[in-house]
């Protein structure tokens, strides 16, 4: 019994001696460190499988936007001359781009010689371009040949920018008289309410006469687009007027919408036309003469055979005028002969206060006192036409 008593206690002994050892082999972690773990352990866990999403859906694909002019909402017209400048007038584009938004440019042929790049886009977005002469002189002093021969080098200037000959002539310093209204083929326009931020340079001052003057519904607006202070107050008038419901049109849709008429060559229209002539009840839509062209059809695919166009009948001698046909004239503009020596005509004064910045190489005839503006006629009680869809044109002229 001893013998077996002294046997498990032996052994016991022996277990705690081995479990001694085998502590004392193993070295306790250093301080900071996680004690050691054993290799099943230590192995990382397999990461867990996760689903695969699913790509998402491409955006749709956003809808053309489609301009709409409603003759019978409000609308004005920006006007901008003394450009193309290479860097307002980009600017100004970009602010008309942004809020879906088009004016009328006023551009000085020498001006568009120089930077033609801006008169391109102008016709991108669907503005319209109008000449402010070539040379900015008063033409009210000009001879008939050398007015004419200055309409047209600035005409050369727009066609090799890329823009048609313009009908539309904003007179420098709105000066007239009979030959510059009536005898160069061309429309004359002058405008109604005058900014004068070449005179202020001031933005603020632009902002405030313009939200100040009272309505502003068939008025056209007069800036210029040669200062950095006027594409400032352009940047908060596109927004301000589109928010008080102004729809803004080209001078071209101003005249067929809001007062009924295109403009005409050889046709004057100033302070008094406008000051005279309220909302038109029956406005017109612009002509295809003023839309973009089509795109022109797709050629045939290889092996396809294409239908020769139809050859158009002779016509018959009897039905031929005997009056020989007149010049084509691919400007559309009727060109005027040189006029035979004749005397020089007194210019009439402007219609209001001459706000172009450049000055004649004489100053012109000090302006007369203008008639007070006269309301315009009552728009209750006129019919008023649907609503027209104009596929924002890019320039009026063929």
């Amino acid at each position: 019994m001893n013998r077996l008593y002294s046997f498990f206690l032996a052994l016991l002994l022996l277990l705690a001696c081995s479990a001694c050892v085998g502590r004392a082999a193993a070295p306790d972690p250093a301080p900071g460190q996680a004690a050691p773990l054993d290799a099943a352990a230590a192995q990382p866990p397999e990461p867990e499988e996760v689903p695969e999403e699913e790509p998402p859906a491409p955006p749709e694909p956003e809808e053309p936007y489609v301009r709409v002019i409603d003759p019978a909402k409000p609308m004005v017209a920006l006007t901008f001359d003394d450009g193309p400048d290479a860097a307002c007038s980009d600017q100004i584009l970009d602010i008309l781009e942004e809020h879906h938004a088009l004016a009328t440019f006023f551009e000085v042929g020498r001006n568009v010689a120089a930077c033609p790049e801006p008169v391109g886009r102008m016709v991108e977005l669907g503005c319209e371009v109008g000449s402010h002469s070539n040379a900015h002189k008063d033409l009210s002093k000009l001879k008939k040949s050398s007015l004419l021969r200055d309409l047209d080098t600035a005409d050369e200037a727009f066609a090799l920018a890329g823009a048609p000959a313009p009908l539309l002539v904003r007179p420098p310093y709105g000066a007239v008289n009979k030959t510059v209204k009536t005898a160069t083929g061309r429309a004359m326009v002058t405008w109604t309410v005058d900014t004068e931020d070449w005179r202020s340079r001031d933005a603020q001052k632009v902002i405030d006469y313009v939200q100040n003057y009272g309505a502003l519904d068939g008025e056209i607006i007069l800036m210029h687009s040669i200062y950095e202070s006027t594409v400032e107050a352009v940047r908060v008038l596109v927004p301000w007027l589109q928010e008080q419901g102004y729809q803004l049109v080209t001078v071209t849709e101003l005249m067929a919408y809001y007062y009924g008429e295109l403009p005409q060559p050889d046709h004057f229209y100033g302070y008094t036309y406008f000051a005279n002539h309220g909302r038109t009840d029956a406005p017109i839509e612009l002509p295809s003469m003023y839309l973009p062209e089509e795109e022109p059809e797709a050629p045939p695919a290889a092996g396809q055979e294409q239908s020769p166009d139809p050859v158009p009948d002779a016509p018959d001698a009897s039905d031929t005028p005997d009056v020989p046909p007149e010049p084509f004239d691919p400007t559309g503009i009727i060109a005027v002969s040189a006029p035979d020596p004749e005397p020089e005509e007194a210019p009439e004064p402007p219609a209001g206060e001459a706000s172009d910045p450049l000055p004649p190489a004489e100053p012109p005839a000090p302006p007369q006192e203008e008639p007070e503006k006269p309301a315009k006629q009552s728009q209750d009680a006129k019919p008023v036409s649907p609503s027209v869809s104009v596929p924002n044109p890019a320039m009026f002229y063929p």
